[in-house]
């Protein structure tokens, strides 16, 4: 009897749906950051073992658009919630069932009908009696067929998670082939891996306002050549990207390459670029040019 669907993870911004992904597969797939809304496309991941297949898709946080980025990640997650076999949310522990997260909540039974998991995560930051209190709460919604308090940064037990996924999968064939991983391609890696370096270099001076758009990528036996641009809206943002004598910009490449060398196992030459297009999150003809449509 072989198991297969797929599983959406959703949930405020920095809830833990990047790092959750990242811990099932022991392996990045997703980029993680303190910043809220780091991710901004569907991201998969495909687990496979003997008796099963599961699609796992990292979505954005969701959140009120301000611009037409923010609204084809919105759209991101409303396609997510309807193509799912089981919907994973995932809770901050620290903030609770608040207002917003109600909000959430009433919006996935608008759009899904399938099975739902609650993973209340990083109870390690909030008291035993708290955690107890945020169960009994979840439970009480009765929009879940399970609920898990959880700490990823602490280590949970995938394994049982994995166990309880495939109880609510339908039976069926594989998605992928058994040896994949993801469905994502090399050009999107490369640029959420620098990506990441910037949300990590550039802290809150740069909050959302960075996209990276890989140009070439040549494939040489001794190593990997990538010209990438970085667009910014602003002069300023430009300024602090580059950082004084082109510091900030150095240690993004370096830090960039060796977390690539790694991926690629070979040598990586990256040329990057700081380039300045106005309000390029609130144009659609930029943003398909970038790789984000509706």
């Amino acid at each position: 009897m072989f198991k297969s669907g797929i599983v959406s993870i959703v949930g405020s911004p920095n809830a833990g749906k990047s790092s959750l992904l990242n811990k099932i597969f022991q392996r990045k797939l997703a980029i993680v950051s303190n910043k809220v809304q780091t991710t901004r496309n569907l991201i998969r991941g495909i687990y496979n073992d003997e008796d099963s297949q599961i699609v796992f898709v990292d979505t954005p946080g969701f959140h009120k658009p301000r611009n037409k980025l923010q609204g084809i990640m919105n759209h991101q997650i409303d396609e997510a919630l309807s193509q799912t076999d089981l919907l994973i949310y995932m809770l901050d522990a620290r903030y609770g069932f608040g207002k917003k997260e109600q909000q959430n909540l009433l919006h996935i039974q608008s759009i899904s009908t399938k099975k739902k998991i609650c993973l209340i995560n990083k109870v390690d930051l909030i008291s035993h009696q708290q955690v107890i209190e945020l169960v009994k709460q979840a439970q009480d919604f009765n929009l879940f067929d399970d609920v898990y308090a959880i700490s990823i940064k602490n280590g949970f037990d995938e394994a049982n998670l994995i166990k309880t996924i495939k109880n609510y999968l339908p039976e069926g064939l594989p998605f992928f082939e058994e040896d994949q991983l993801t469905d994502y391609t090399n050009e999107f890696y490369i640029s959420e891996i620098i990506r990441e370096k910037i949300n990590l270099l550039t802290k809150d001076e740069l909050p959302h306002s960075a996209a990276v758009k890989i140009l070439e990528i040549e494939d040489k036996p001794n190593k990997l050549i990538i010209v990438a641009d970085i667009y910014v809206q602003r002069d300023s943002q430009k300024a602090i990207i580059i950082g004084k004598h082109a510091e900030i910009i150095k240690k993004i490449g370096k830090l960039s390459r060796i977390e690539l060398e790694k991926f690629f196992q070979k040598h990586i030459y990256l040329d990057l670029q700081v380039k300045v297009r106005k309000n390029w999150d609130n144009n659609l003809d930029i943003l398909n040019d970038f790789g984000f449509s509706e």
